[in-house]
């Protein structure tokens, strides 16, 4: 019976590690910075530049919210542009 249930123990301990924990559409400053390591306080400040300006990231208030936040696929589109000047220049 033991073996049992520290087999059972084991298996749970698995299943919560490997909890699959879904994509969101929209990010905030601080999942941005934990996920891609750039300081909030950048990510904000380029949010709140012209939208004329190469450097701006849009953002969206969701109803009801003082929170910014960044969709997930123009967040990613930065990394990649940059990545890319980045190879460009060496």
């Amino acid at each position: 019976m033991e073996e049992k249930e520290e087999l059972m123990a084991r298996l749970e301990a698995l299943l919560e590690q490997a909890k699959f924990q879904p994509t969101s559409k929209y990010l905030s400053a601080k999942q941005v910075e934990a996920e891609f390591g750039v300081p909030q306080k950048t990510i904000l400040n380029r949010s709140n530049l012209p939208a004329s300006h190469k450097r701006h990231l849009p953002s969206v208030r969701l109803k009801g919210g003082r929170k910014k936040f960044f969709e997930r696929k123009v967040i990613n589109r930065f990394f990649e542009v940059q990545a890319n000047n980045n190879i460009n220049q060496n």
